[in-house]
């Protein structure tokens, strides 16, 4: 007797929708070991992008800078590292290293005002700087108590009054050095060679 045609088309259908994915995937596991197919099927890249390196022109703008214009800039960054170090002296708890760069950077900047002015006005900076280069010493080899914060504090207090008095950019405009004139040393022009003297036979 022959079996009915419906259960011959379920088993088929069985067939098709169990066995089939079944050997699908282990083709799939078998293929996916070999070098050769996951190289196919890897996506790579379409080439290595490499950053693009920036060009930089530096330009100096100090040759072009008037005597005063160099004397305010220092003077303004000598304001604030000045301001920096008194603040500092005056926080709770003292951060070390912020008094000991903004001491540094403020006694570089007054040296470099000192620089900028004619003979006799750098006189007055003298004494200033003879001061700070104290209390620099004493802030970079010693552990500031709140004692010693305090009366460097007072002494920088005064120094800042003396110097906004009579050390301010504008009350100095004309007592700066002159600018100096750029360097345009030419090079000697290239000497001829000697003539070639006859030779005698």
């Amino acid at each position: 007797m022959k079996p009915p045609l419906r259960n011959l088309s379920s088993s088929r259908q069985w067939r098709r929708f169990v066995i089939l994915p079944t050997a699908f995937c282990l083709l799939l596991t078998t293929l996916s070991g070999c070098e050769s197919v996951q190289r196919k099927f890897t996506r790579k890249p379409k080439g290595l992008r490499v950053a693009p390196t920036p060009v930089i022109n530096f330009q100096d703008y100090t040759q072009a800078m008037t005597p005063l214009d160099r004397y305010r800039k220092h003077y303004l960054m000598f304001d604030y590292w000045n301001g920096e170090f008194m603040d500092g002296l005056r926080a709770k708890p003292l951060n070390a290293k912020r008094v000991k760069l903004a001491s540094t950077e403020s006694l570089n900047e007054l040296t470099m005002l000192q620089s900028l002015v004619a003979e006799d006005l750098g006189a007055q900076f003298a004494p200033l700087i003879e001061s700070r280069a104290r209390i620099n010493r004493q802030v970079q080899t010693s552990h500031l108590s709140e004692l010693t914060a305090g009366a460097a504090w007072r002494e920088l207090d005064a120094q800042s009054r003396a110097i906004r008095r009579d050390l301010f950019w504008r009350k100095v405009e004309d007592r700066l050095k002159p600018a100096q004139a750029p360097n345009t040393d030419e090079t000697p022009a290239a000497q001829e060679p000697p003539a070639a003297t006859p030779s005698t036979p």
